[in-house]
């Protein structure tokens, strides 16, 4: 990706070369013009990322040939410090603010009904082999992959991140899901990977609401019966379900089941998702 379709596809989502100036300054980047402007350093940080492990000198050679000035690696180590973290934070939640939409987030601050809104997720990155020490990975005969899992944790009420780390890529997202702090009149946004029937209760404990996409063959019971249901045979019948059933754990937590189709293309994406991962499963002997 060239540097002027970088910068058209942060216009998109409204954010101009004057708002990220202004963010730099904010945050103590770029306290006056210099060699490496802001715009250089998220360009040349984001497209080096994409192939995995970066250095100072791959950022300084992608300022240039972004057509940013010639720079050194030592003028690129200098910006990259706590103020450069602080930036990326800026522009992560201004892109997860336009996403949501200004206009929906006021109206969920006016109606008053939550005090925060969280919504969780993870993703892995690549690092340097010599690094699986630290951070693991995957490793077999022939080779060795090191990787790390970034968790994030923003409200989107206040819009600011509430946490961010770096940890092993062993620390999957069940095992991140209890570190969550919850407060009363809390509502949390998860994944599946999130999904155990003890965060739900927890959520419960603590007088907070949360939201989990069903994670499949999870079994689930009848209000009356407490006899597990056969989803799909009840989406056989109807095309949407909207009831309250029961998890199947200790406390028999009561919870509210919301299904209902998805568009044609959305459905197509999953199908092939679904094909693409049955193939890469271990295949019996016969």
């Amino acid at each position: 990706m060239i540097k002027n379709s970088f910068s058209n596809l942060l216009d998109e989502q409204g954010i101009s070369i004057d708002i990220l100036n202004n963010l730099a300054r904010e945050t103590g980047l770029m306290e006056r013009s210099r060699s490496i402007t802001a715009t250089d350093l998220l360009f040349a940080i984001c497209i080096e990322a994409t192939s995995g492990t970066v250095s100072y000198n791959d950022i300084a050679a992608q300022i240039e040939s972004g057509g940013g000035e010639s720079v050194s690696k030592q003028a690129v180590w200098k910006k990259v410090n706590s103020f450069c973290l602080d930036y990326f934070k800026k522009v992560l939640e201004l892109l997860i603010l336009n996403k949501v939409g200004k206009a929906e987030v006021a109206k969920l601050r006016v109606s008053g009904h939550y005090k925060r809104i969280l919504v969780q997720d993870s993703t892995i990155i690549k690092l340097p082999g010599r690094l699986f020490d630290f951070f693991s990975g995957v490793r077999n005969q022939s080779a060795t992959r090191c990787n790390a899992r970034i968790q994030g944790v923003y409200d989107i009420l206040n819009e600011q991140f509430i946490s961010f780390s770096i940890d092993k890529y062993s620390k999957n997202d069940l095992e991140a899901a209890p570190e969550l702090t919850l407060e009363q009149g809390d509502m949390s946004l998860r994944d599946r990977g999130y999904l155990i029937n003890d965060e739900i209760q927890r959520h419960i404990n603590a007088g907070a609401d949360c939201i989990y996409r069903y994670k499949n063959k999870m079994c689930l019971l009848d209000t009356v019966t407490e006899k597990p249901l056969n989803l799909l045979a009840m989406l056989e019948k109807k095309s949407s379900l909207d009831l309250k059933v029961k998890l199947n754990n200790k406390e028999k937590t009561v919870v509210r089941l919301v299904a209902f189709p998805v568009s044609e293309e959305i459905a197509n994406k999953r199908r092939m998702k679904a094909k693409r991962e049955k193939k890469l499963l271990p295949q019996p002997n016969i």
